[in-house]
C-alpha cells in the first residue's frame, strides 16, 4: 500500500513543551501510522508493541567510518510500549520516547548489535511480530544517481527485511514520472492482509 504525501514546504522543528521533533518524527507520529496499525490489527490492552527505525552510525562508532565508505552505515533502534499507552497517552509523549531512544545509540550498542547478528544470523532475526519499522529514504541520494542514461524512474526497496520488522514502512522520494510531485514523497506500508481494510478506514478518517 502506497500513499503520496505532498507538503507545501519542508516542515520546521515543532517546539511542544520544550520538546523539538524533527520532520520525520512529526510526520510519522502525527500521521498516525503506528496508532492506526494497532487499531486495525485489534491489538489492545497490555500487549507490547514496538517502533523500529534506522540511525546513521557513521560518526558514532570509534573510530568514525571514513568519508566515501559505502558499506552498511545504519543500525536499528527500538521503542517499546503497550498498546494501551500508545492509544491513550498524548501523541507528543510517544514522540518524546522515540526522540530520547536515539541517545541509546553508542559505540558499544553498535558493536553489541554486530555481535548479536553474527551469533544469530543463520537462525533468522526479527524484531518481533508487533514491531512497526520506519526508515527514511528520501535523502539517501538513490533518486539522483545517473547510470549513463539518466536517473532512476523510481526508488523502492528490494526487500522488506531491512529493519527486522515484519511490517516496515519506507518514506521514499517521488517517482521522476510523477509530474508536479517533486516536493512530496511516497510512503510504502507493509501490513498483514487481515489488517489492511481496517488500516484504510483509519487513514480515511484523517482526510476529514
Amino acid at each position: 500500500m502506497a500513499q503520496d504525501v505532498h507538503p507545501r514546504k519542508e516542515a520546521p522543528l515543532v517546539p511542544i513543551r520544550n520538546l523539538k521533533i524533527g520532520h520525520l518524527w512529526a510526520i510519522s507520529i502525527h500521521w498516525s501510522l503506528i496508532l492506526n496499525r494497532v487499531k486495525a490489527s485489534e491489538i489492545f490492552g497490555d500487549e507490547n508493541v514496538g517502533f523500529a527505525y534506522s540511525i546513521n552510525i557513521r560518526k558514532l562508532v570509534k573510530p568514525p567510518l571514513p568519508v566515501g565508505y559505502w558499506g552498511n552505515g545504519c543500525v536499528p533502534m527500538y521503542v517499546h510500549l503497550t498498546a494501551r499507552e500508545l492509544v491513550e497517552q498524548h501523541i507528543w509523549k510517544t514522540a518524546d520516547l522515540i526522540k530520547k531512544s536515539k541517545y541509546n545509540a553508542t559505540d558499544d550498542y553498535v558493536r553489541s548489535y554486530i555481535d548479536f547478528q553474527e551469533l544469530h544470523y543463520e537462525k533468522g532475526i526479527t524484531a518481533g511480530a508487533r514491531v512497526s519499522g520506519f526508515t527514511d529514504w528520501r535523502h539517501l541520494g538513490h533518486s539522483t544517481v545517473d547510470f549513463g542514461w539518466g536517473g532512476p524512474v523510481t526508488v523502492v526497496p528490494l526487500s522488506r527485511h531491512l529493519l527486522g520488522s515484519v511490517e516496515p514502512c519506507f518514506f521514499l522520494p517521488c517517482s521522476s514520472a510523477s509530474e508536479g510531485k517533486k516536493d512530496g514523497f511516497k510512503v510504502l506500508v507493509h501490513l498483514q492482509e487481515d489488517a489492511l481494510q481496517g488500516f484504510r478506514e483509519e487513514m480515511d478518517k484523517l482526510k476529514s
